[in-house]
């Protein structure tokens, strides 16, 4: 390997641990713990390494949307070319954004968050404008009223970021408590198998076409 390349692959590796050091902030803290100097002392930098990969602290949340746009994207992509009915797609398209939040809670609403959206509004449309016809598309073999297709497909946005927000935003210590309060086992064992209960609900959305 030059000494061009080594370099090359040093910086590539520096940035990514900037990108995983805030990440990992957010997780454990919140967006507004992340500081270019948090970051620093995170990777055992000084804060003039971690400028001389990004602007500002803006310029990384922006990065982190993009890695997270991107790996929504692949998996949008991968599905959508498997020998699956419609149904079982959306299906899938579904689950992928329950993982996706629920592994990285804080990509997910960092991604969600209405501000951030209107500030990163070039990047959403061109990602809306190129999924736009494929969706439709998907939800045109189950669903045969073009005038309103595109409200079902809201629809279905809907349902998916209202469960997985309520759910996300409960953590585990509240929400031990709030099933200690219940007296119906029935609703305990539901709050017990959230991913269970996302899915049942799509199911039936879809059938309800």
């Amino acid at each position: 390997m030059s000494v061009v390349d080594r370099r090359t692959k040093q910086k590539a590796e520096i940035r990514q641990r900037i990108l995983d050091a805030a990440r990992q902030i957010a997780h454990e803290k919140d967006w507004s713990a992340v500081t270019i100097r948090n970051i620093a002392d995170a990777i055992d930098y000084t804060p003039p390494i971690v400028y001389e990969h990004f602007e500002n602290k803006e310029d990384v949340l922006l990065n982190i949307v993009k890695e997270g746009r991107a790996e929504n994207r692949r998996a949008f992509d991968a599905i959508m070319v498997m020998e699956l009915s419609a149904e079982e797609k959306i299906v899938k398209l579904s689950m992928v954004q329950w993982t996706f939040a629920c592994e990285q809670p804080e990509v997910f609403r960092l991604m969600h968050n209405p501000d951030r959206i209107a500030q990163h509004r070039d990047i959403v449309r061109q990602e809306m404008q190129e999924t736009k016809q494929k969706i439709e598309s998907l939800f045109g073999e189950i669903y045969f009223d073009t005038e309103t297709i595109s409200e079902v497909i809201f629809n279905w946005f809907c349902l998916m970021q209202g469960y997985i927000n309520v759910i996300t935003s409960v953590q585990p210590e509240q929400g031990a408590k709030m099933l200690e309060k219940l007296e119906d086992p029935k609703m305990v064992a539901l709050f017990k198998q959230p991913e269970q209960l996302f899915e049942r609900a799509i199911r039936r959305f879809i059938k309800s076409l």
